[in-house]
């Protein structure tokens, strides 16, 4: 890709962000001032009964330390937001793989980190062979999967393929193959996790989402409880993470495809000519003779009669060559070249004819 398409698309790019923060701002903002708001009466009216306490070992800066103790505690999944003990076991064996599957998969919910130097340690480098890995395993699949939407019928009609842009069969092919991943991978599973998490049918469809786009807030993490049939259910959702990355890799890459073909192409070919008519233009002016059109020599055919065949009014300057054919003696002559950008065609002519007297 050349620079000028990447610096096309990194424009875009930067506006598209731009554009979503801006969304985002004014949609969230509001909502977030309302709870500041709702969480200022909450601390005054703490601060208040604070000090009607009139304790001497209870004090306002005691009870602010102990709630950022259980805060911390929160965010590391010992208690849970009323502030009871869990039992849930953050470096069990299955939390750990699938912990590991958060990492080289790239979601990264946050819901549970290395706080050990080693630990973090490993991370880095088991994060720098595990993606590599973990992307041509869902690089793989993708391919695999993509080879079901080119059945044999779309094979016989070659010849209508043809008449069609390739941006517009790509687009039709991620338009197809999105409607199977948007039930298969997001609708079916949000409905289970809303009987199995107790979520709401939004909330499961919106963990489905952000997880296979490996966006990974971490606000939903799936299997966050202890229950017997734990272990079966994190494999499940394992296996539906690694399918769900293959197929939604597989029709962001039709939709790439679509948007990279002809449209991008056409205006980048147009940008392109763009910038670079000025530097032609100075060029042809200070070396003029390096974009001067390619130019034949026409010239003079004889026949084996000693008639001209080719051109009528040319006659002069000739250096004669001899060409025997048929036990005749063609007399051919070449003139000086000239500029006449017509001579190319000429040349053509005079080989027809030439061919034509040869026969």
């Amino acid at each position: 890709m050349e620079i000028r398409h990447i610096v096309f698309l990194l424009v875009v790019f930067i506006l598209y962000v731009i554009f979503g923060g801006l969304i985002f701002m004014l949609l969230e903002s509001p909502e977030e001032q309302i709870k500041r708001k709702e969480l200022e009466t909450i601390l005054n009216e703490f601060s208040v009964h604070i000090k009607q306490l009139n304790h001497s070992r209870i004090s306002e800066h005691y009870i602010r330390t102990m709630i950022h103790k259980l805060l911390v505690a929160q965010d590391n999944n010992l208690i849970d937001s009323f502030g009871n003990q869990s039992q849930y076991i953050n470096w069990s064996f299955i939390n750990s793989f699938f912990f590991a599957i958060t990492v080289t998969t790239t979601i990264g919910y946050g819901h549970l980190t290395p706080s050990t130097f080693f630990g973090k340690i490993f991370c880095i480098v088991y994060a720098l062979f595990g993606i590599p890995i973990t992307g041509l395993l869902i690089g793989s699949l993708a391919d695999r999967f993509s080879k079901l939407y080119t059945p044999k019928a779309v094979v016989r009609k070659n010849h209508y393929q043809r008449q069609l842009s390739a941006r517009f069969l790509m687009f039709k092919k991620g338009i197809i193959s999105l409607v199977p991943w948007f039930f298969v991978f997001l609708v079916v599973p949000a409905i289970i996790f809303t009987c199995i998490e107790e979520w709401s049918f939004l909330d499961g469809f919106y963990y489905c989402f952000v997880t296979l786009s490996t966006i990974g807030f971490g606000d939903f993490v799936a299997g966050s409880f202890e229950k017997d049939y734990i272990w079966m259910y994190k494999i499940v959702v394992v296996f539906w993470i690694i399918f769900g990355l293959a197929y939604l890799s597989m029709v962001l890459n039709f939709i790439m495809q679509s948007l990279r073909s002809r449209h991008i192409s056409n205006v980048m070919h147009s940008i392109r000519h763009r910038m670079s008519t000025p530097n032609l233009v100075n060029r042809t002016r200070h070396h003029p003779t390096h974009f001067k059109r390619q130019q034949s020599s026409p010239g003079v055919i004889y026949a084996h009669n000693g008639k001209k065949i080719f051109p009528s009014d040319q006659t002069e300057n000739v250096n004669n060559n001899f060409l025997n054919v048929d036990n005749s003696t063609i007399n051919s002559a070449v003139l000086h070249p000239d500029t006449n950008p017509t001579s190319m065609r000429n040349l053509m002519v005079m080989h027809k004819i030439l061919i034509s007297n040869l026969i």
